[in-house]
């Protein structure tokens, strides 16, 4: 200030405001510090410890969520399981009065209850196509059988879809007779397939179709290679 040829009265007064405003600075910043000591101290250990309260409450409620998370994945898989259970129970029931079925009508038309045996039924299903056996196979290695496909024909059952089947033994070939019928589109359809025992040439016991009539009308083989593909479609599903 000498150098920038201030008087002495001048310097004073410039020093005397700068040493003011700096004391105003220290005593706000201890009258702050007082403050926050004596009454703020105590509220912020109290905001600390419910803040770690809250911290903790969420661990729990994670921990909670979690749980319940497990839970209701298990509940899913116990409602699945039941419901696939419900569905094979269900499946075996059906198939059981769609045969009962049969043999009740059998015996009221005074014949002798004809049905296939069981090897029969469940042999491999197939067709012969220029000198080979075609098949389908399924997953594990199960073979679609003539069971299965009985199956899927008493599937369609339902208070709109009538199906009646039976079974004739003639001439070694074994004949079913399928008879359907829509109440819903009026419409009805008879399907006759006939079916025998064969041994093929690597010496696999088959059960091979050899006609299957729609409506009177014999299906060509070109159609029964649809059907079989079909089939492996449905049996993979």
């Amino acid at each position: 200030m000498f150098n920038d040829n201030w008087s002495t009265e001048q310097i004073e007064r410039e020093l005397a405001l700068k040493f003011s405003s700096l004391m105003t600075d220290q005593q706000s910043d201890q009258s702050f510090d007082q403050r926050l000591s004596r009454e703020d101290v105590q509220g912020l250990a109290g905001v600390l410890s419910k803040m770690s309260d809250v911290l903790e409450n969420q661990s729990l409620f994670r921990s909670e969520i979690r749980s319940l998370r497990d839970e209701v994945a298990e509940l899913r898989r116990e409602r699945r399981d039941s419901e696939r259970l419900q569905r094979e129970f269900v499946e075996g029931f059906e198939k059981d009065i769609a045969s009962l079925k049969r043999r009740i009508s059998s015996k009221e038309s005074g014949g002798i209850i004809d049905f296939p045996p069981a090897e029969f039924l469940s042999s491999p299903l197939v067709i012969c196509s220029d000198g080979e056996y075609l098949g389908v196979q399924g997953k594990g290695k199960k073979h679609f059988s003539l069971e299965d496909f009985v199956q899927l024909i008493e599937r369609k059952m339902s208070d709109f879809m009538l199906v009646e089947t039976s079974w004739k033994c003639h001439s070694g070939h074994w004949i079913l007779v399928v008879r359907t019928e829509d109440s819903a589109k009026k419409r009805e359809q008879n399907i006759v397939l006939v079916a025998k025992k064969t041994i093929t040439p690597n010496r696999n016991t088959v059960t091979e179709i050899i006609r299957l009539n729609i409506d009177g009308n014999d299906a060509p083989d070109a159609l029964l290679l649809t059907l079989f593909r079909q089939l492996k479609g449905v049996f993979n599903g």
